[in-house]
């Protein structure tokens, strides 16, 4: 039996008050780790419904992949919003006109990102063990690689990561994690690009459409489920083994988010990340996500229930709403998806990790709190010096399976456990060893290129108020 693990992105109360045997520090640590890492998504973008990179007179600025100049007013107004999602998004998916189409197995990554220290550190990571991925054999299949860009300036990532920039937010504090729940602005942002994708075909790079998180480390080439024009081909998703909507203590908030008289059976444990659907049914299934995704943060008795994992399950009512979808939700080690180190004992099918959680080996007989044998913690490289150069990530240490080494949470330490934390880490500095110093370009950016954005910025808001 799969040893049940600590959760991604702080525990669920529901999980804490359903009896679980952690104790309430770990709930405390994890919700702090979930505010500095799962950072909002928001929407609007730089240019017109063009959407095509930086034009003739804009060269010097960061090219973004994409915009959908939509209007000055605040996206945080709830009824905009919630109308926006329900109907923009399905005139947008009307007007898509010709498409290139791509083989069936190609597969479009994408992810959403604040442009923080903490998230562009993992950024770098994740874009440098992509490219080593895609010279393995079968990555030709990775046709699409975004970052979608929630931030209400441009950052210095952008000329290195395509990207997709959103500047309007929902919560406009939420640059660097400062409001009080950034991952309500998640959903917005993830609707605002599929929007300008559904509009401008350019923006499709695959068939599959694979949405991951920063903190990913892709070890081979994706697996498609199958082919994407055959219909009997389900999506993919991930099982969370803390997202439990049937559990006594979530099932009147979930029933409330589905409706009476529907089936709370048919909720996954899942969540919008990773997921590998095509086009069409992420165009389907965003509207209620993001609507659903609202609908929490309007009722303050839900938020506190479902806590720190509710945008989690705001995905999984959208899912259960449409049982026309067919989606596949899989465990480590059937899974194409992730595993998830340190805990995991091998890769499986999977072709990617989620390193959540630290690397870090502790002597079972030593009793000072932070003293490790080895440790390689996420957390550590918040600072601007880490995005700017990603230093090397030291190798662990030699384990002959009779060390007295514990992981986190003391779990123990195992073979298989330590061969995967050796390999993944091998493949991050296999990545950062295709990495620039963008020292250089830091200066650059932050002395011409941004405040030139604000600039044209200031004077297009004026034009189009004007």
């Amino acid at each position: 039996m799969r040893q049940q693990k600590p959760p991604k992105r702080g525990v669920s109360l529901v999980w804490v008050l359903g009896g679980s045997c952690f104790c309430a520090g770990l709930l405390l640590g994890f919700t702090i780790e979930h505010l500095m890492y799962q950072k909002p998504v928001h929407a609007e973008v730089m240019q017109s419904h063009t959407a095509q990179g930086t034009n003739s007179n804009t060269r010097s600025l960061p090219r973004a992949l994409g915009s959908t100049e939509t209007s000055t007013s605040k996206v945080s107004e709830e009824d905009s919003i919630m109308a926006t999602a329900h109907h923009a998004v399905g005139k947008a998916a009307a007007g898509t006109g010709s498409q290139h189409k791509w083989p069936g197995d190609t597969i479009h990554t994408l992810f959403t990102s604040s442009g923080d220290g903490y998230q562009n550190y993992q950024t770098r990571i994740l874009w440098g063990t992509y490219n080593v991925a895609k010279k393995m054999p079968g990555g030709e299949k990775l046709t699409g690689f975004t970052r979608i860009l929630h931030r209400t300036v441009p950052d210095v990532l952008m000329d290195e990561i395509p990207t997709f920039h959103a500047p309007n937010t929902r919560y406009a504090n939420c640059d660097d994690g400062a409001c009080e729940y950034p991952v309500a602005n998640r959903p917005t942002a993830i609707r605002q690009f599929f929007e300008a994708a559904a509009k401008n075909s350019s923006l499709v790079q695959g068939a599959w459409m694979l949405m991951i998180e920063t903190d990913y480390v892709v070890m081979r080439p994706h697996k498609a489920p199958g082919d994407a024009y055959d219909p009997s081909v389900p999506g993919a998703q991930f099982y969370y083994d803390y997202i439990m909507p049937q559990h006594p203590d979530a099932v009147p908030w979930i029933q409330k988010l589905l409706g009476p008289g529907k089936d709370i059976k048919t909720v996954p444990a899942s969540g919008p990340a990773p997921v590998m659907l095509r086009l069409q049914d992420w165009l389907t299934i965003i509207p209620d996500y993001e609507a659903k995704s609202i609908q929490m943060e309007q009722d303050g008795p839900m938020k506190k229930q479902l806590g720190w994992v509710r945008e989690m399950y705001a995905w999984d009512v959208a899912v259960a709403m449409h049982p026309e979808i067919k989606i596949l939700t899989q465990k480590p080690p059937d899974t194409i998806l992730i595993v998830q180190p340190p805990f995991d004992e091998g890769l499986g099918n999977a072709s990617m990790c989620h390193y959540t959680w630290a690397v870090q080996y502790k002597d079972k007989n030593e009793k000072r709190k932070d003293v490790y044998v080895y440790r390689w913690e996420k957390r550590d490289f918040t600072d601007m010096k880490y995005v700017l150069k990603v230093p090397v990530v030291p190798t662990p240490p030699d384990y002959t399976g009779v060390e007295p080494w514990l992981l986190p949470f003391d779990a123990p330490l195992n073979m298989k456990r330590h061969k995967l934390n050796c390999e993944y880490i091998a493949q991050v500095n296999k990545g950062i060893a295709t990495l620039p110093d963008l020292t250089e370009h830091y200066q650059k950016f932050t002395s011409e290129i941004l405040p030139a954005w604000r600039s044209q910025r200031q004077a297009g808001l004026a034009a189009a108020q004007s």
